[in-house]
């Protein structure tokens, strides 16, 4: 009887309610849309970092530091002999990195250079342009480098690097592929050539820095020159900016909610005022104190619940819409170096996001709607037949 009763009241409301479902349903569409985002901007940032960068996770030399391009030079070791099998079955690639410096018409600019096998099938890059040339070393650099140094495709240009015993040497380079990726770690500032080519120039002959794993399930090979790092280690930093954002996207949320449990509280307010008579008439004919709070309470619960199916009405057309055509970001994004915001991001709606948001709003809801019946647990039955509030 008490549901009953509720949805009466609602639809008796008429115009008051339908503002309220619709408040309600904005908020539950903003809240998923933006979990949305940030969703699918974390899947395609870890997409994009496996594809690219960093595999299934990898072997990193003890000494690496990415941070210090000063030990470079001496932060590679042989490829072990565990992996090497892994290495030839096109399962793993080994890639050495060092310091070196580009002049590009009498410029200097400071360069990563990085040698992997042309032949190589783990990372997404178009090593296959590597192939071994009669007359300059061949080279591959990404969109942004060639755009920051003003290169272009077919480019001959002068390169110095120092090899692992601190002589330097240079050579000519020809660029023969320029790159469209979306990893900023394999573009800016990255020169990368044959890795059999870049251990002779650095009389490394059989040595790696990294060694990039295409499944790390069924490896478990441990060294005292070589630590492993899983995919969540190396997207440690990007997990720690999404913390940041998700943090202030719950204060987004947190107003949102506000201003919509406003419209719900003075609703309920308003009708406690309002229906003085009908309260009292409830109380005479039987109905206990704890009743009519529960009819008000569940009255602000439905509103809830409406809202939730009117959001998925309303709110289908943008979720169907971003997490098809997704979310192109501005050009000049591309310029902070974060992963997954070079692309367009595909919002992703995962079943429990949605459901724990709809959970979350009705119990807030019936909660904002359940504090002003609290005034009808003081409420005489006679003083509010005759209309006062005791």
């Amino acid at each position: 009887m008490v549901f009953k009763l509720a949805w009466k009241n609602i639809h008796g409301a008429g115009l008051r309610s339908i503002i309220n479902v619709f408040i309600i349903a904005l908020v539950m569409i903003g809240i998923i849309w933006m979990q949305g985002m940030y969703a699918g901007w974390m899947r395609m940032a870890e997409r994009q970092s496996r594809e690219w960068q960093n595999g299934d996770g990898r072997y990193t030399f003890r000494s690496y530091d990415k941070y210090d391009p000063f030990s470079w030079d001496k932060s590679n070791g042989k490829i072990p002999s565990e992996l090497q099998s892994l290495v030839k079955n096109n399962e793993a690639v080994p890639i050495l990195i060092s310091q070196g410096s580009i002049y590009p018409d009498g410029r200097m600019i400071s360069i990563t250079v990085k040698g992997i096998p042309y032949n190589q099938k783990v990372l997404k890059l178009p090593t296959s342009e590597l192939k071994d040339s009669k007359y300059n070393i061949p080279a591959l650099i990404g969109m942004n480098m060639a755009k920051s140094s003003h290169l272009k495709l077919g480019d001959v240009l002068t390169m110095r690097w120092r090899d692992i015993h601190g002589a330097f040497n240079a050579a000519d380079i020809e660029i023969v592929k320029i790159m469209d990726t979306p990893e900023m770690e394999v573009d800016n500032g990255q020169v990368w050539i044959d890795l059999a080519r870049l251990q002779t120039m650095k009389d490394a002959e059989g040595k790696a820095t990294l060694i990039v794993l295409k499944n790390s399930k069924d490896i478990s090979f441990t060294s005292a020159d070589w630590r492993f790092q899983s995919i969540d280690d190396l997207l440690i930093d990007l997990h720690n900016i999404m913390k940041v954002e998700r943090a202030q996207a719950l204060i987004m949320y947190a107003i949102l909610l506000f201003l919509a449990m406003i419209a719900i509280f003075d609703t309920q307010v308003l009708a406690v005022f309002k229906r003085r008579k009908e309260i009292g008439t409830f109380a005479a004919l039987g109905m206990t104190k704890r009743e009519i709070i529960r009819m008000f309470t569940v009255e602000g619960m439905m509103y809830a619940m409406l809202a939730s199916v009117a959001s998925g009405i309303l709110g289908l057309p943008l979720f169907i819409y971003y997490g098809t055509k997704g979310w192109k970001m501005p050009s000049s994004y591309e310029s902070y170096g974060i992963a997954g915001l070079s692309d367009t991001i595909i919002f992703y709606y995962s079943p429990q996001m949605i459901l724990s948001t709809i959970i979350i709003v009705i119990l807030i809801t019936t909660v904002v709607s359940w504090i002003p019946t609290l005034r009808i647990a003081r409420l005489k039955p006679t003083d509010a037949l005759r209309g006062r509030l005791s």
